[in-house]
């Protein structure tokens, strides 16, 4: 299997990652609301806990809403995203730590670690926009954590990007499989 084989593989199984990113959007939306009614703590928990359920809603959503078989057993690239999200709750706990003593700091950090996982999926789905996604999210992070120009709607940033970005790619991943495969953007 050529890396292109493979790519194409976890693009048809997973629907060009589209879905989710939307689950991961909206439960970064959840979060948007529970930090305006409860506060940064209530909210960091959901979308920690949240988190942990976005890969097998993908995998449910993909199969079961558009009918997708899994990735191929012997798809040598199919272990890159999950390896990149080991890195990603590495920065999610560190947020997680520093919320008693810089609850500011959390939301920043979580989308930086978010955002720098998305740099690996390049690899495993051949989409360069990942890249553009993992750029957004990284900078909105940064942007928050040393200048504070959101005023506390990080989250619905976050959120709102990933929903369209998963929109986006799930359009991309329905119209591959009517047309030739060819360089994806």
């Amino acid at each position: 299997m050529t890396i292109e084989d493979a790519q194409a593989d976890l693009r048809r199984a997973f629907v060009g990652g589209g879905p989710g990113l939307v689950i991961s959007g909206l439960f970064w939306l959840a979060a948007a609301l529970v930090e305006a009614r409860s506060g940064t703590g209530p909210a960091f928990t959901l979308l920690f806990l949240t988190g942990m359920l976005i890969f097998p809603a993908a995998v449910l959503v993909s199969r079961f809403l558009f009918a997708r078989a899994p990735a191929g057993k012997s798809n040598p690239i199919a272990r890159i995203a999950f390896e990149s999200t080991i890195a990603m709750i590495g920065g999610l706990v560190i947020a997680w730590l520093l919320l008693p003593i810089r609850p500011e700091w959390v939301f920043p950090l979580a989308a930086i670690a978010v955002g720098t996982h998305f740099f690996a999926f390049r690899t495993a789905y051949g989409y360069a926009r990942f890249w553009l996604l993992g750029a957004l999210l990284t900078a909105l992070g940064f942007a928050e954590l040393f200048s504070m120009p959101f005023g506390g709607r990080l989250p619905l940033f976050v959120a709102a990007i990933e929903i369209a970005f998963g929109f986006w790619l799930t359009l991309s991943g329905l119209r591959s499989l009517s047309r030739p495969q060819r360089a994806q953007a």
